[in-house]
């Protein structure tokens, strides 16, 4: 049985699959030719289809789900809600829509690892597949900037939108998931992690390159984009933070890489297939 919610990060229906009629890598939109990248961050939701749903549903594998598991400590500090947080940020579905936090680095190239071998398989059983091999991985900063710079001015317009407010049925609603200077700072509102969806999507169609977690890129250690919990100042396309570990401010989102040669022979040749996940402990 092919699990489909978790080869398409339940962004791929069984309609589309068996039409033949997937265009893009699920989850992404085109950044560049070759180079695509989710529309969204990587929610609690995508994270169980990776952990509860391939490595301890279909392969029980304890071991490697043990090490998937995020921190969920990282929420002590989580203002009045910490003690909630911890108990169910990951374990409730209440949570499902909202950004993984909580993971190291190697966590997330190991996602990165698995959704690239569900995908590869998924493209293999198709008749015509749009392309020949996908690889899913984090962004470089350069490839981040250029999602998170909407298509605009980096220069001119620092947070790739033309301001940080927009007009929505005749009222100016912020944009981002982080502090603004008008803030209550006896409120939590704004300031509070949000969903995925959560935001006003730049000129890609990408959510949330800016505020609410901050992302991890190629570079380990680095990651991008501000977060919810800091001044807007700080969250500029052009802004790095450092991390040493997992955070309740830390997410990821992927980019993936295409090839676009000839399909392959099905009656002569197979597309190399690795072990799921198991290298996470070799990387």
């Amino acid at each position: 049985m092919l699990f489909v919610s978790a080869i398409g990060l339940s962004f791929v229906t069984q309609k589309a699959v068996n039409g033949d009629k997937v265009t893009t890598p699920p989850g992404t939109v085109l950044l560049k030719p070759g180079l695509y990248i989710d529309a969204y961050e990587i929610s609690v939701s995508n994270w169980k289809d990776f952990a509860e749903g391939w490595l301890l549903g279909r392969e029980n594998d304890t071991a490697t789900y043990a090490a998937m598991l995020p921190d969920s400590l990282v929420w002590i500090s989580y203002r009045q809600r910490g003690e909630e947080f911890i108990q169910t940020y990951y374990r409730s579905n209440s949570y499902n829509n909202y950004p993984m936090a909580g993971i190291s680095y190697e966590q997330a190239q190991a996602f990165c690892a698995w959704r690239t071998d569900r995908v590869n398989e998924l493209l293999a059983r198709m008749p015509h597949p749009p392309f020949r091999s996908v690889t899913y991985r984090l962004p470089t900063e350069a490839e981040w900037e250029l999602a998170a710079n909407g298509k605009l001015d980096s220069i001119k317009y620092p947070y790739g939108y033309t301001g940080i407010y927009s007009l929505y049925k005749g009222d100016s609603v912020k944009n981002f998931n982080c502090r603004y200077p008008d803030d209550d700072s006896l409120r939590v509102g704004q300031r509070d992690i949000m969903p995925v969806s959560f935001s006003i999507p730049n000129q890609y169609g990408i959510y949330n390159m800016i505020g609410n977690v901050g992302e991890m890129i190629a570079e380990k250690g680095v990651a991008k984009g501000g977060h919810y919990d800091l001044p807007i100042a700080y969250c500029t396309v052009k802004e790095r933070m450092s991390y040493k570990s997992p955070n309740r401010w830390l997410g990821f989102r992927c980019v993936c890489e295409v090839v676009t040669a000839a399909p392959f022979n099905r009656k002569n040749e197979k597309p190399k297939k690795r072990k799921p996940v198991k290298g996470f402990s070799d990387q």
